[in-house]
C-alpha cells in the first residue's frame, strides 16, 4: 500500500521559516480521483506548485498556479494523484508579496507562466524540483524571498488595520468600529488595493466561515444558536449569506476541502 494513500486529502504543513504575519498556511492537498472538489471563499489569495509524482517518487511534471480572492463558491478539477502544495497567505498580504494586484485576480486563477510573469518569482527552483520534498523547500524559499521584499505603504497599514478588526468575531458588531476615523472613500480604496475584495464583503466571509467551523464542531444544537454564535442579525441573514457565499443553506452544508 502506498503509505501517501493513508493520509487525510488535505493537510496543513509546518510553516518553517515563512513569515507568520503574511502567510496563514503551508498546506499540502492529495487528490484521490479526478472528480470536481468543491472550494469555498476566503478571502484569501494561495500560491500552489501542483505536481504528478511516479511511483519512485520522483516528479513527471510541475506547474504554478495562483489563486486570487474569492467571495464566490467554485469547484478545483485535480488529476487523480496530483498532489498541491500551496502557500495561503493572510488576508491582505498576498498582493503586497507578490506585487500583484488582488482586485484584478477576484475569482481568477492564473496558471502556468502567466504566474511567473506577473509575480516575477524565481520559479526555476520550483518547476525542477525532482521530489515531492524538494518542490517544498523550492515553494517555501521562493515566498520567503517575495514576503522579505513586501514593502506595503501607508494605505495597507489603514486595510489592515480594518482588516485586524473584522476579523474579531462576531465581525458585524465590529464593521463600523473598523472604518472609524478614516474618510469612507479612502479606506474602501486602501481595502480593495490590499485584499482585493471590500470591507463589507470580507466580513460577510469571516462571518460565514466562523459559521461552518462551528458547524463542523457540531458546537451550536439550533440553526438560530448558529446564527448569533456566528455575528448573523438572524437566521434569514444567515441563509442569505450562506446562499451567496457558499450556494447551499445552512441546514445542509456540502463537504468543502480547505484548498485554494
Amino acid at each position: 500500500m502506498n503509505p501517501a494513500a493513508a493520509r487525510a486529502p488535505y493537510e496543513e504543513l509546518p510553516r518553517g521559516p515563512l513569515d507568520d504575519g503574511h502567510v496563514e498556511a503551508l498546506w499540502c492537498y492529495r487528490s484521490a480521483s479526478s472528480q470536481p472538489q468543491w472550494v469555498l471563499p476566503d478571502g484569501r489569495m494561495d500560491l500552489v506548485a501542483h505536481c504528478l509524482p511516479t511511483e519512485d517518487g520522483a516528479l513527471s511534471g510541475v506547474w504554478l498556479a495562483l489563486a486570487g480572492p474569492c467571495d464566490v463558491p467554485g469547484t478545483m478539477v485535480a488529476r487523480a494523484g496530483q498532489i498541491s502544495l500551496g502557500v495561503r497567505f493572510r488576508i491582505g498580504w498576498g498582493g503586497a508579496c507578490l506585487r500583484v494586484d488582488p482586485a484584478a485576480l477576484r475569482n481568477r486563477v492564473l496558471v502556468g507562466r502567466e504566474v511567473v510573469r506577473q509575480t516575477g518569482i524565481d520559479a526555476d527552483s520550483i518547476l525542477k524540483a525532482p521530489t515531492v520534498p524538494d518542490l517544498r523547500d523550492a515553494l517555501v524559499a521562493a515566498v520567503r524571498a517575495a514576503s522579505a521584499r513586501a514593502r506595503p505603504g501607508a494605505g495597507h497599514a489603514r486595510a489592515m488595520a480594518a482588516i485586524e478588526v473584522v476579523q474579531a468575531a462576531p465581525p458585524e458588531a465590529r464593521l463600523q468600529s473598523a472604518q472609524d476615523g478614516v474618510a469612507s472613500r479612502t479606506l474602501r480604496r486602501d481595502v480593495l488595493a490590499a485584499a482585493g475584495l471590500p470591507l463589507r464583503c470580507l466580513a460577510g466571509i469571516v462571518r460565514f466561515q466562523r459559521a461552518m467551523r462551528l458547524l463542523k464542531a457540531g458546537d451550536v444544537d439550533t440553526l438560530g444558536a448558529l446564527a448569533f454564535e456566528a455575528g448573523f442579525s438572524d437566521q434569514a441573514h444567515m441563509t442569505r449569506e450562506f446562499r451567496r457565499f457558499g450556494g447551499f443553506t445552512p441546514s445542509l452544508p456540502r463537504e468543502a476541502p480547505i484548498v485554494g
